[in-house]
């Protein structure tokens, strides 16, 4: 088994912020380009934890996201366990997918305010067919729960009926029900009090060991 899990070479993203083309025409107005990530390297270690640090607006955020698929690079490369992830699509895709998920920033914009807790935290569960039976499922999310520090009964509420520190440990839930080798973690802690921001940063360690 190789020892590095996640790399990353030369990554960057572009975005076009340009006004729209008619726009542009009229009021003779180039294309804006920002340059968001530049040249990003880096390697991650099995059971290794990795910060990434940067002052607001320095991309790290946008580095997370194309790390775990939500934005595709300008250009780099991304290799999660020997594997470039540009390359493989349909089921190979779908089953490296379960091998890594992300923890949000803002833990009650990431978590669906319609849908129930069980029904949250069993998504994945069903997206991957991990349980063979809606009572294996539901089973499993009871201990997922009861791993992040919650009630079994907790299931049946809403998002909106939960502290935001309650909220991340959903979100965590959420992101373990896969049974994930690599979690992303944007800035887990930042949203929720001081207090609660330490309960979830040892909660999260407890978990990785």
């Amino acid at each position: 088994m190789k020892d590095t899990l996640v790399n990353v070479e030369n990554l960057t993203r572009i975005f076009d912020v340009s006004k729209p083309w008619l726009n542009r025409v009229i009021e003779r107005e180039e294309k804006k380009l920002l340059l968001a990530v530049n040249g990003v390297s880096l390697e991650i270690r099995r059971g290794e934890t990795f910060a990434l640090v940067g002052e607001s607006g320095s991309g790290k955020s946008t580095i997370a996201k194309m790390i775990v698929g939500l934005l595709s690079a300008s250009q780099g490369k991304i290799d999660f366990d020997g594997i470039d992830l540009s390359q493989p699509g349909g089921a190979e895709m779908r089953a490296l997918r379960q091998r890594y998920q992300m923890i949000f920033q803002d833990p009650f914009a990431s978590l669906n305010p319609r849908w129930r807790v069980n029904k949250i935290i069993a998504e994945p569960l069903r997206k991957f067919d991990m349980e063979s039976s809606e009572s294996a499922r539901h089973k499993r999310v009871e201990e997922l729960l009861e791993l992040v520090g919650m009630s079994a009964k907790d299931g049946v509420k809403f998002p909106h009926e939960f502290s935001g520190g309650q909220r991340q440990r959903i979100a965590i839930a959420r992101a373990l029900s896969s049974n994930p080798e690599f979690i992303v973690c944007d800035e887990p802690t930042s949203a929720l009090d001081v207090s609660v921001q330490a309960q979830i940063l040892n909660l999260m360690r407890d978990l990785q060991d």
